[in-house]
């Protein structure tokens, strides 16, 4: 009988044994599993901050480019706005899902230091454009005219053909004559007006100018966090410096570049 129970016994402490066995493995598998999901929600939310500071960091790019040529482009119409605009909006909105709260100030700052660097430019810009359509409407007026001409002068030839003293000739003539002389005034004016919106374009662009150091500088401390948003450490005072360097070294050769061509360009208006 004792050696009944003792078997029993024995087997229940087995039994025991194999149940802490299992039990350990489960809890061990179990914090292995709820690791693996923290590291695959971790690796999946870095991997989003990431993407979306890329992608924010490359529409401002553009914009920037954007930015720069606004002076050469045609004021916006329609209420269109540009693909540039949109899309830098759209970047830096989704910013707001993965950055921490510093990010998120730096880059709604860099935003507003964008959106009045560009409406200060628009507004610069404004006289060049309806300048522009000044000379367009001029331009219209002389194909007008040079079709009325053309029109004359072959109802001149037919006129000659068949009633040589016909006085429409003399008439048609006479009305060439104005038309050519109007014409000749129009180009004078056309002519004037080119000038005027080269003065105002490069009113414009030397705005773009301006805030070019003060757009640069954000975008800096926005590049600066969103580093630290993605772990990546670096020298932040040494970065400052060479990337201030840099701006600098831009702005310089920009105008060096913008002096040589005005001092050409007016050489030639002269």
């Amino acid at each position: 009988m004792e050696a009944f129970w003792g078997v029993i016994v024995g087997a229940l402490i087995s039994l025991l044994g194999v149940l802490l066995t299992l039990r350990w493995n489960q809890r061990v598998h179990e914090d292995n599993l709820r690791e693996e999901r923290r590291k695959t929600k971790e690796e999946r939310e870095f991997l989003a901050k990431q993407a979306a500071l890329l992608a924010a960091s490359d529409a401002v790019t553009r914009f920037i480019s954007y930015y720069l040529s606004l002076a050469d482009r045609s004021l916006p119409s329609d209420g269109v706005v540009a693909e540039e605009v949109i899309e830098m909006e759209v970047a830096m909105n989704h910013l707001h899902f993965y950055c921490n709260i510093e990010t998120i100030e730096k880059v709604t700052h860099l935003g507003q230091v964008l959106d009045d660097a560009t409406l200060e430019a628009i507004t610069a810009k404004m006289p060049s454009g309806f300048i522009n359509e000044d000379i367009k409407a001029t331009d219209v007026l002389i194909s007008g005219l040079e079709k009325m001409n053309a029109a004359l002068q072959e109802e001149v030839k037919a006129i000659l053909q068949c009633e040589p003293m016909n006085p429409l000739i003399v008439s048609h003539r006479n009305l060439l004559a104005q038309n050519f002389q109007t014409i000749a005034g129009l180009h004078g004016k056309r002519v004037e007006l080119i000038k005027q919106k080269y003065i105002e374009t490069e009113k414009c662009r030397d705005v773009i100018k301006k805030n070019l150091k003060t757009i640069y500088d954000a975008l800096r401390d926005v590049l600066l966090f969103a580093r630290q948003e993605l772990s990546f450490s670096i020298d932040q005072e040494r970065y400052k410096i060479l990337i201030t360097a840099r701006t600098e070294s831009i702005i310089r050769n920009l105008e060096k570049c913008l002096a040589e061509i005005r001092k050409q360009v007016l050489a030639k208006m002269q």
